[in-house]
């Protein structure tokens, strides 16, 4: 299942550098990646399922893989360089992104759906590692919030030709949100 994983995520990548994503399907996907439909579908719900891993890979698990070596001070001391990781990784596929984010831009919500799913759910799962006392619709609504937030300022800066450097963009968001955690999760001194 690995092997036709990896085509599968391949194939879309590949595809999403030659055309649209809005026109490529799931059989353009599979013939390129040399698998069948009932290959695809045993791993996958959809080609947005596909985008979807192909973000986490990018995005979400190195922030996991970091958090899961890191206290929470550390992790709190290390919020921008956080940030600038996940705009590196995007970054470093700007083609990608790039050929993505931009077609869509006011036409679809593709990106900002999957975005703002996957970076929900790590939040959540931060504030529960953290033992976060708040409750939990208010925690629900945080953890939206900055979902969103970044996933619509990651299509912005993608859709703009990535204007500040992945270190900028950090410090920038890091200026916007600072305030809230420290005030969310106080580190103790």
């Amino acid at each position: 299942m690995g092997d036709a994983k990896s085509a599968i995520e391949v194939s879309l990548k590949g595809l999403v550098e030659e055309k649209p994503y809005l026109s490529i399907t799931v059989s353009d996907i599979c013939e390129n990646a040399h698998v069948s439909r009932k290959s695809f579908y045993n791993i996958f719900a959809n080609k947005d399922d596909v985008l979807s891993s192909i973000f986490k890979q990018d995005v979400i698990e190195p922030i996991e893989n970091l958090n899961a070596v890191l206290t929470r001070e550390q992790a709190f001391d290390m919020n921008t360089l956080f940030y600038e990781k996940v705009y590196e990784r995007i970054y470093d596929s700007a083609s990608f992104y790039g050929n993505l984010i931009k077609p869509l831009k006011g036409r679809d919500d593709t990106f900002i759906r999957i975005a703002t799913h996957a970076i929900y759910d790590l939040n959540i799962d931060i504030f529960a590692e953290y033992e976060w006392a708040g409750d939990s619709r208010k925690t629900d609504y945080i953890a939206y919030f900055f979902a969103s937030s970044q996933a619509m300022l990651m299509q912005k800066w993608v859709s703009d030709g990535m204007p500040y450097t992945p270190h900028e963009l950090a410090g920038l968001y890091e200026e916007m949100t600072r305030q809230f955690w420290l005030q969310a999760f106080p580190v103790s001194s």
